[in-house]
């Protein structure tokens, strides 16, 4: 069974010539009890992603899937809570 599940996550910031993707249409599950490392070069966008998962920041299309659950579909106060 899946316990987190990344579907089509892209992030951008800024926008039009500025436009930086930090992520573009990752996707990827984790099984429960299955250990994963995530690796790259400095600018690959590991950070930008760790934040999506754990809802520090919102992704510009895409789905995080905790449980089955999309943490997105959460207001903000309950993403406040999801982060503590």
């Amino acid at each position: 069974m899946d316990i987190l599940t990344i579907s089509h996550l892209t992030k951008i910031y800024g926008e039009g010539e500025a436009a930086t993707r930090a992520l573009d249409d990752v996707s990827f599950s984790v099984e429960e009890g299955e250990f994963v490392a995530i690796v790259g070069s400095s600018g690959s966008g590991k950070s930008t992603l760790l934040h999506l998962i754990g809802g520090v920041d919102r992704p510009t299309s895409g789905h995080v899937l905790l449980n089955g659950a999309d943490v997105y579909a959460r207001s903000d106060e309950e993403l406040a809570v999801f982060r503590r």
